[in-house]
């Protein structure tokens, strides 16, 4: 049985904006003219039915003379044994996808609660998110529209391979049986282990947090000094839990930089006796309903564990989303877990 259908489409009279790489693991999208080289080497890849999100994305150039200013890459993430699923194998639910997104694309994330559109939000050099229940996703322009739900069955349907358009739409919903490949199945892990947990014997030095400059001016009045409902937090490795109603900047000896307007800053300071940990290392926010990690160019790097059981190192002043059960650890033990808004 087949778990996806991918369809694109082209307004009539209008050439093609993008060009689609349609793999059994994964969906890519770049502009249409992209270099030949980096579309082949992302088809290249068509046939693996699970591949790294890290492995495509490394295919795209990212500056130089054929820089690929804005892309999307979609991976479908792990589902557990025990997942509600028909007896097609079907989840009920949807599937999890990570996403990462560039520049001029928008994705529009469907799942049985409603949808969100996923931008880059300014964020370089790209940014990763990672969506439960997925049923369906919107991939196009983000001028526009936003796209209704009853939209997903759109389009030309799009076998493996290399297609072209304006749109590209995949669904969870089954394939006709003569429809080819499978596209994004969700991995499946067979346990419920918990990858996330501290780090037993590790150890967990005192931090301190430090009140940044305030912001003078007009700015200082719009700063709120409350937390704002549906806030997320973090959970330092002392077991201090603090609402993400402001800009966090972690490190052994971190410094304020700039304070944007209507943002509260504070410092936290974290033991790090072998200076694993950079003085300025990571910087944690909240950005409307998303968590967003960046590293702030640390020596070292960021690790992320997903809930999902994956791992990625963050790069050096690199940013990316995340969702609540998140654990980063920027080293010495130095853990900090997303928590959920509260």
């Amino acid at each position: 049985m087949q778990l996806g259908r991918v369809g694109c489409e082209t307004a009539p009279g209008e050439r093609a904006e993008w060009t689609f790489v349609v793999g059994r693991g994964f969906l890519a999208v770049v502009p249409a003219g992209t270099q030949s080289p980096t579309v082949a080497a992302l088809h290249a890849l068509a046939a693996e039915p699970d591949v790294a999100i890290e492995s495509l994305v490394e295919l795209i150039p990212l500056a130089g003379p054929h820089e690929v200013a804005s892309f999307a890459v979609i991976v479908p993430g792990a589902r557990r044994d025990g997942d509600d699923a028909d007896a097609d194998g079907i989840p009920h639910d949807g599937i999890p996808v990570h996403a990462v997104v560039r520049g001029a694309l928008a994705i529009d994330v469907f799942s049985i609660g409603g949808s969100r559109r996923f931008t880059d939000r300014n964020i370089r050099p790209w940014l990763l998110a990672e969506f439960q229940a997925v049923t369906g996703l919107v991939i196009g322009s983000p001028l526009a529209s936003g796209t209704r739900a009853d939209r997903l069955g759109s389009g030309t349907v799009c076998a493996v391979g290399i297609d072209a358009g304006d749109t590209l739409y995949w669904s969870v919903a089954g394939l006709p049986a003569d429809a080819g490949d499978t596209i994004l199945r969700p991995r499946r892990i067979v346990d419920d282990t918990v990858v996330l947990q501290r780090i037993e014997g590790a150890a967990r030095p005192a931090a301190a947090r430090v009140a940044a400059p305030a912001p003078v001016g007009p700015a200082a009045t719009a700063v709120p000094d409350a937390a704002e409902p549906g806030r997320y937090g973090i959970r330092l490795a002392t077991g201090e839990d603090l609402r993400l109603d402001r800009v966090y900047r972690i490190g052994r000896s971190p410094r304020a930089r700039r304070i944007l307007t209507g943002e509260r800053l504070e410092l936290v300071e974290v033991s790090s006796p072998s200076a694993v940990v950079s003085g300025n290392h990571l910087e944690i926010r909240q950005d409307g309903d998303a968590v967003v990690l960046t590293d702030l160019g640390s020596t070292n790097g960021t690790l992320v564990r997903f809930t999902l059981g994956r791992t990625q190192r963050l790069r050096s002043g690199a940013s990316l989303t995340v969702l609540p059960g998140t654990t980063v650890d920027i080293g010495d033990g130095n853990l900090i877990e997303i928590l959920p808004a509260g």
